[in-house]
């Protein structure tokens, strides 16, 4: 087993992209820059940060002339996720990068002191962007109605945002607090037209203490923020571009690219978009400006090839099975090296074994095994989980189990090769995975349906209509060559490796916590009930992998069966049929017949009828939903389609 955390030692070969990097903020002439570390969901971004923090510190260099070398460069690393319940997103960045200055570099008093006036202005911001509502406006309304009393209370309220008080304090008298913040210097402090003065002194301040501290590139790594809501994803570039970029500062900005540009979008949802008319402007236009504007050097990490999948295989097997730490090293060594000559070769069994032979001893059979298991399995899991490493590093874990539990429970049959294929349908198609459940259950293992299927696919011109009459779902792109995959399953007695799974039968392991942050934003837009979220989402759903596409299908045909009365959730799977999704109609068809139609809403029996109009091409699976729901003229949704038939006629 594996711990699923991001790591400073080099498995992927990332180093390469890390290196380029280092090589961009530590240049004087590019600086200022905002580098877009950008990638889906566990594809290696903080990874990558973290080897870019190690190789800026000096303390990761026994050379003094490298140690000095990195003694003018401060690396600061902010996660924006551990933050998301902060007050206030600029604020929260502004104070850690401030306070992490202070803490790395030896400061002297006056140093201290202009950190301290810095932090104690952000503090002043927030309590500006507080009191417009908590503060400003009762204050106001006191004053105008003589209620002078009501002053002190919030001005009270807005004194304790201020950190370092204590409980005491907080719970003083109304006059010590009104003594201590008068709302005279509040007020005159945070006038609305000293905002930009504020602004230009921060950053003219904070330039200064850089160049007191010494600080020659300061750069700062910012993670997660595509875990953050979009108004805090939106702060956190805003309050980099307004307040800290400066002359001599670097920043490294980690996320999923369609993320930002939703975030982006949800903050200027008030604009009018239209595309078709020169006059107004346009919405990808304006997500591309904002952009553009924030983030000068995107750069996108690339997903792994079969060659790096194995290769990332290997060293999580060997850094599992060597035992011996210098025996480890050495193989970590030789791998780094073979990636220096060729980034294109494996590095798989015969490379491990080169480096036990120099060490006059053999690859133990433990790690052996494991590694012609990677070399077997490297193209499917590409294919399946699209070089995604924490997919991998996870989808081994659940592999890992299984097969610990088929040896506990004496299954001596089931093959590795086998298991692999099927977990991979499992991870990417849950649908299928538990379709393929199904006709094995019901055939002793032995599905005619996977017959049907290698015959058809492995053919020079397959028969697509073979495929299409066992189940449309099965003709996309990834099923084909997931059929047309060995091993072949057309004379595998399945039972048992669906036994082994069968606590994930209900719920498979891609479950919601395995799955994309941009696949989940789209379902909560999807369902809910303002069109602009959904015209979001299904402009997201459209740029999606057939992997996400599967996913979020899943997701939401299992919630609506699960709760069949929830209205919103059939209609998000219309929405996605009435824009032509890839496999919604399937979906579609599939809640409507597997659902408890006694609780099913009586709106869905009309929108049935009525998409069956706007969708004339959809006819002959609509009518067999109909036909259905007819014949249950006791539920609502089957009167409601009975009683609109009798009105048309």
């Amino acid at each position: 087993m594996w711990a699923d955390n991001e790591t400073a030692v080099d498995f992927l070969g990332f180093k390469v992209h890390s290196d380029l990097i280092k090589s961009v903020v530590t240049d004087p002439n590019l600086l200022p820059t905002t580098i877009g570390l950008f990638g889906d969901w566990g594809s290696g971004k903080t990874s990558i940060m973290k080897m870019l923090e190690h190789d800026l510190d000096p303390n990761s260099y026994t050379e003094q002339a490298d140690k000095e070398k990195y003694e003018k460069i401060l690396c600061i690393y902010f996660n924006g996720w551990l933050f998301e319940g902060y007050d206030d997103a600029k604020a929260a960045i502004l104070t850690s990068v401030l306070n992490q200055i202070a803490e790395k570099k030896k400061l002297t008093v006056k140093m201290r002191e202009k950190v301290s006036d810095l932090i104690q202005s952000v503090n002043w911001m927030r309590i500006a962007k507080f009191s417009v509502k908590e503060v400003g406006l009762p204050a106001l309304a006191a004053y105008l109605t003589g209620g002078a009393s009501l002053i002190p209370t919030a001005v009270s309220k807005a004194k304790s945002l201020l950190p370092g008080q204590s409980e005491d304090e907080k719970g003083g008298s109304e006059e010590k607090k009104e003594s201590e913040l008068p709302l005279n210097e509040f007020i005159n402090e945070r006038q609305p037209d000293s905002i930009h003065m504020d602004v230009r002194t921060f950053r003219e301040r904070f330039s200064e203490l850089l160049e007191e501290c010494n600080i020659d590139s300061l750069v700062v790594l910012i993670d997660d923020l595509d875990r953050c809501s979009p108004e805090r994803i939106i702060d956190n570039l805003e309050a980099i571009k307004l307040f800290l970029n400066v002359p001599n500062t670097s920043f490294v900005i980690g996320a999923d690219p369609r993320i930002v540009r939703h975030a982006i979008q949800v903050r200027y949802n008030s604009v009018e978009f239209d595309k078709k008319e020169n006059n107004r402007l346009s919405s990808d236009t304006l997500i591309n400006d904002y952009l553009e504007k924030l983030i000068q050097v995107p750069y996108y990490v690339p997903r792994l090839s079969p060659a790096e999948v194995e290769s990332y295989m290997t060293l999580l097997f060997c850094n599992r099975d060597i035992t011996e730490a210098e025996m480890f090293d050495s193989v970590y060594t030789h791998c780094n090296e073979q990636r220096q000559k060729n980034r294109y070769a494996t590095f798989g069994y015969s490379s491990v074994n080169e480096v036990f032979t120099k060490q006059g001893t053999t690859v133990p059979e433990t790690l052996s095994n494991s590694l012609g298991f990677c070399s077997s399995i490297s193209q499917l899991i590409t294919e399946g989980l699209n070089g995604n490493p924490r997919q991998i590093k996870r989808f081994l874990n659940a592999y890992t189990l299984r097969k610990q539990l088929a040896e506990v429970a004496s299954l001596e049959e089931i093959k590795d090769d086998i298991l692999v294929k099927l977990m991979v349908l499992e991870y990417s198609h849950p649908r299928e995975f538990r379709q393929l459940f199904e006709w094995q259950a019901t055939q002793e293992g032995l599905p005619e349906q996977i017959k049907v299927l290698e015959v058809a696919l492995s053919q020079t011109n397959s028969k697509s209509e073979e495929v299409e009459k066992v189940d449309p779902n099965w003709s996309t792109s990834f099923m084909r060559k997931w059929i047309s995959m060995e091993p072949y399953l057309s004379d595998i007695d399945l039972r048992d490796y669906f036994w082994v799974a069968r606590d994930k039968l209900a719920s498979t392991f891609s479950g919601l916590s395995m799955v994309s942050p941009i696949v989940r934003i789209a379902l909560k837009d999807l369902i809910s009930d303002i069109s602009a979220k959904q015209n979001q989402a299904i402009e997201a759903v459209k740029g999606f992998s057939e992997q996400e596409r599967a996913s979020l299908l899943d997701i939401i045909a299992t919630n609506a069966v699960r709760n069949p009365d929830q209205s919103a959730l059939y209609k998000g799977i219309r929405l996605l049929v009435e824009n032509d999704i890839e496999g919604s109609v399937s979906t579609y068809c599939r809640v409507i017949k597997e659902c408890n139609h006694e609780l099913a809403p009586t709106s869905e029996g009309i929108a049935i009828l009525t998409l069956m109009n706007t969708k004339p091409t959809l006819k002959s699976e609509l009518e067999s939903l109909i036909t259905i729901l007819k014949d249950k003229p006791d539920t609502r949704i089957g009167k409601a389609i009975i009683a609109s038939e009798r009105r048309k006629k």
